[in-house]
């Protein structure tokens, strides 16, 4: 008898914990969240809507839509069925009804949830006698860029410097944060943020700081719990006593140096004479003995003459002072129309780096520079901080190979490319067929790139100290065409064009 009263008090209890569902009334309310619901850019979310009171809502009409688009809804649920049409094609494939109509639950699932997704959803919910509307509103965060540092002597000098910090790609906008190395909040009332025309938030703020040569600094932006981190040391300008003798006499001689090399770029230029070294002097001494192996008029250049001629360059200008004095950069800006969808490039076109961490065996994807060179030599330089970077690759590419930006291909001179590539643990290779390695600075922070189209000639640089790192001595193509190409490879931090 015990045994029996008491499965009678848990039936009644388990009765009384599930919803009851009624038969279809004439009259019907909607349950749906108070507040806006919030998710991150590519994740799945649910637009809560309930009916009040519960019942089997597969005999209604339910239908999902963007404010002010009832005929074309994100999702259409009519006659025991989810319609095809009409609904808006930017949702098919990405919604479901996955709350129960016959629990009367008639949330939206959206998958793959993107900036654009972000706004007001109205839940319709209608029978023969009657029918209730109520509006869910959905916000869409993005993170964006890790924060790039740069440290300047500040004006006025005094020991200070001005510490700036900028990050991209933002929605909504962030919080950025300054802090020392016990982690002490600095405050800074230094912020500016501005929004692109597709809703995403740049942050840039910057600083005067005083520092030691113990002393970091970090700059952290943050949203919803999401947050990128970026420290920099930063080193007061050095301060040196000279004489009035010793510095006028290196003044004289860095003048003498400048002077020379501005005028050999001149004399070379309009005549085109190259130098040859000792062994190649000697060569040709001999070859005019032996006239009849000496080549025509007008032959191609072969590419070890080419080579040489580099090299020549090369001594000449192996100083960072000489090669960007030789050579002022030019203007290269980034398409936009050009970036895979996978990458972000900046409102100054001068940034690029991927939206999100990519697994390392999937396909390295570029983007194409604006600008075009057919003629005349051309000098840009690319921030690319291989410290903190994992891979990435610089170069060139022709017009035909820019026809073919989303196609799988090597990148190498048979299909129009010439890049040098760096990888962390593996160090840097150009793309001839097969690949060639070589060995170079582990820490470069800005390469830079020299195209003589006249001549064909690609060389690269490591910009900081004037070091030459490759050359390819034979970049043709039928157009006499050219595109700067650019990757940032998989990981999140950018490469920037200075």
């Amino acid at each position: 008898m015990m045994r029996s009263g008491l499965s009678l008090r848990v039936m009644i209890l388990a009765a009384l914990t599930v919803p009851i569902i009624v038969q279809s009334p004439e009259i019907f309310t909607l349950s749906v969240p108070h507040g806006p619901i919030m998710t991150w850019s590519n994740s799945s979310v649910s637009l809560s809507c309930e009916l009040s009171p519960l019942f089997n809502a597969e005999p209604l009409e339910v239908r999902w839509y963007r404010s002010g688009d009832f005929d074309k809804p994100a999702l259409l649920y009519k006659d025991h069925k989810i319609q095809e049409a009409p609904v808006d094609p930017r949702y098919r494939g990405r919604v479901s009804l996955t709350g129960g109509l016959e629990r009367g639950n008639v949330s939206l699932t959206l998958e793959r949830v993107t900036l654009e997704d972000r706004g007001e959803y109205v839940c319709y919910v209608s029978s023969e006698q009657w029918y209730e509307k109520d509006i869910v509103l959905l916000t869409v965060n993005v993170t964006g860029s890790e924060p790039v540092l740069s440290v300047a002597e500040a004006r006025g000098g005094g020991g200070q410097v001005n510490v700036t910090c900028s990050s991209e790609g933002w929605s909504p906008q962030p919080k950025l944060t300054w802090r020392n190395k016990e982690g002490t909040e600095i405050r800074n009332e230094q912020v500016l943020n501005t929004t692109d025309p597709q809703g995403l938030v740049s942050v840039n703020s910057w600083l005067l700081y005083s520092p030691s040569d113990s002393d970091w600094l970090s700059c952290t932006v943050s949203l919803s719990g999401e947050r990128r981190e970026s420290r920099v040391m930063p080193r007061a300008p050095i301060e040196e006593h000279w004489s009035l003798g010793a510095f006028m006499t290196l003044l004289f001689i860095n003048l003498l140096v400048i002077f020379t090399l501005i005028g050999l770029f001149i004399w070379n230029k309009k005549t085109g004479f190259i130098r040859l070294s000792t062994s190649e002097k000697n060569d040709n001494a001999e070859g005019e003995t032996e006239s009849n192996e000496r080549p025509a008029e007008g032959v191609k250049k072969t590419d070890m003459e080419k080579a040489t001629q580099t090299e020549f360059f090369l001594k000449e200008s192996a100083t960072q002072t000489a090669l960007r004095e030789s050579f002022p950069k030019v203007d290269v800006t980034l398409d936009p129309l050009t970036a895979h969808s996978s990458q972000f490039v900046s409102c100054s076109k001068k940034m690029v780096h991927c939206k999100k961490e990519r697994d390392q065996a999937s396909t390295t994807h570029f983007v194409l520079s604006e600008n075009k060179f057919s003629s005349g030599q051309i000098y840009w330089e690319v921030v690319v901080d291989s410290k903190c970077k994992q891979p990435w690759y610089v170069g060139v590419t022709t017009t035909d190979a820019a026809q073919i930006n989303k196609a799988i291909v090597p990148l190498n001179p048979g299909n129009g490319f010439w890049v040098l590539r760096y990888k962390k643990g593996n160090g840097y290779c150009v793309s001839t067929d097969p690949p060639t390695q070589f060995s170079g600075n582990e820490n470069l922070e800005t390469l830079g790139v020299f195209l003589d189209c006249d001549r064909q000639i690609l060389s690269f640089y490591d910009a900081d100290s004037g070091v030459h790192l490759y050359s390819f001595a034979d970049v043709s193509s039928c157009s006499n065409t050219f595109f700067a190409v650019f990757s940032p490879g998989f990981d999140q931090v950018p490469i920037t064009i200075k």
